[in-house]
C-alpha cells in the first residue's frame, strides 16, 4: 500500500463529509434514563465564576434538564453518560433527561446545544475528539463558543498490536518502526489519529497510514492487514484480556487499574503535557449560559463523581469519574485547544 503523506492525510481529513469521533454506535437503547431517588435537601455549593445573586446555592431548577448525547444510544460514550445521569439525578432537584441526537460525527447534537436558550436547562456531552476536529477545520465552534461546565469522566487511548505478532512491547514496536515501514490504521481526523502522529514524531519514525472504518479496526489488525492502531482502551480491553491484542502503551500520565504493567506516556519519556491526548468527557452548555445554573450543574457533577457507587459503575466500563471547577475547566479547555492547534499545525499543515 502506498504511503500516505501528512499532506495526503490532511486532504483526506478536510474532504471528509462526516467525521467519526469517539463514542459512535448504531446500537439502540431507550432514550431516557431511569429516575433515581433524590435527597430531601439540596447541598449545592457556590462555585468560582458566579455572582452573589446567582450562585449554585441560590439558583434552583424549575423544570427538567435536557442532557444531549450527540451519538446513537448504546455506544460506549452513551452508556457511560447514562451512568453519570443516573447519579446526577440522585443529587439534582430536577431530573436530567437524556436525548440522543446523532449525526455528522456529533455535530448535530453540538449545534442543538449551541442554539439552545442559555437559561441553564440544556447541556451536551462533548465528543472527546472535538478539540482535534476544530483544529483540523472539520467543525467551526470550540469551547469559547459554548459554556464549559465541568469534566465528568476520564478515559484512555491505547496503542495495540496483534497478540500473536512480534510486537509485544512498546520498545520493540518503536525499534521495528525505525527500520521498516509500519502500516498503522485509524480514522483520519480523530484524536487517536493525532496520537499516532505525535508518537511517531516523538520517537523519530515515519509510517504508512491507512484510513479504516471505525468498526473494522480489530478485524484489520487481527488479520495482519495493519501493524497497529490507537483506540479507546474501553474499545479494545476485551481483546487485550483474552490475548488477541497486545496493549503496548496508554496515552495518559495515569496507570490503568488491573493493567499496571502497561506503560503510560510519562514512563515512556513523553516529557510534555499530554492532556491534549487524553480522552476526557465533559459537559458544555450554550454560550453565555446562566452562571447560577452553571454553578448548580457543576456541583451536581461533583457530588455524582464523588459517589462511590458512581465511581464503581464507571470503573466497570473502564472510565474514571472526574470533576473540575468550572473556572478551572475553562482554563483547561483553553490549554488543550492551544496544544492541539500547535500539534495539528506542525504535524499536518507545515
Amino acid at each position: 500500500m502506498k504511503k500516505m503523506s501528512i499532506k495526503g492525510l490532511t486532504a483526506l481529513c478536510m474532504t471528509a463529509a462526516i467525521i467519526t469521533l469517539a463514542g459512535c454506535s448504531k446500537e439502540t437503547a431507550p432514550e431516557t434514563t431511569a429516575q433515581a431517588e433524590k435527597p430531601s435537601e439540596s447541598s449545592m455549593e457556590t462555585e468560582t465564576g458566579t455572582t452573589p445573586e446567582t450562585t449554585g446555592a441560590d439558583w434552583k431548577p424549575e423544570k427538567e434538564f435536557t442532557f444531549i448525547i450527540p451519538f446513537n444510544a448504546g455506544g460506549s460514550s452513551d452508556v457511560a453518560a447514562r451512568v453519570l445521569v443516573e447519579y446526577m439525578n440522585k443529587y439534582s432537584d430536577k431530573d436530567f433527561t437524556i436525548v440522543n441526537m446523532p449525526g455528522s460525527g456529533g455535530q448535530v447534537g453540538m449545534e442543538e446545544c449551541f442554539n439552545a436558550a442559555p437559561d441553564g436547562y440544556t447541556v451536551v456531552s462533548v465528543p472527546t475528539g472535538w478539540f482535534m476536529s476544530y483544529s483540523m477545520g472539520n467543525v467551526d465552534k470550540t469551547y469559547s463558543d459554548f459554556t464549559p461546565i465541568s469534566l465528568w469522566a476520564d478515559s484512555y487511548m491505547a496503542l495495540v498490536t496483534n497478540g500473536k505478532g512480534e510486537y509485544d512491547s512498546y520498545d520493540k514496536f518503536v525499534e521495528a518502526a525505525k527500520s521498516k515501514d509500519m502500516l498503522i490504521g485509524g480514522v483520519a481526523g480523530t484524536l487517536p489519529c493525532l496520537a499516532e502522529y505525535v508518537m511517531a514524531d516523538k520517537e523519530g519514525f515515519t509510517f504508512n497510514f491507512t484510513d479504516l472504518e471505525e468498526k473494522s479496526k480489530q478485524t484489520e489488525l487481527l488479520s495482519n492487514r495493519v501493524d497497529a492502531y490507537v483506540d479507546a482502551f474501553a474499545s479494545v480491553v476485551n481483546y487485550v484480556s483474552n490475548g488477541d491484542l497486545n496493549c503496548l502503551a496508554v496515552f495518559s500520565d495515569q496507570k490503568l487499574d488491573g493493567y499496571e504493567m502497561v506503560p503510560n506516556l510519562e514512563e515512556l519519556g513523553y516529557d510534555f503535557d499530554v492532556d491534549f491526548l487524553a480522552q476526557r468527557y465533559a459537559l458544555w452548555g450554550p454560550g453565555d449560559m446562566n452562571p447560577g445554573a452553571v454553578s448548580y450543574i457543576n456541583q451536581v457533577i461533583r457530588e455524582a463523581s464523588e459517589d462511590p457507587e458512581c465511581q464503581k459503575a464507571l470503573a466497570a466500563l473502564y472510565y474514571s469519574a472526574s470533576w473540575m471547577d468550572s473556572a478551572e475547566y475553562h482554563d483547561y479547555c483553553e490549554k488543550v485547544q492551544k496544544s492541539t492547534d500547535d500539534y495539528v499545525n506542525r504535524l499536518f499543515f507545515q
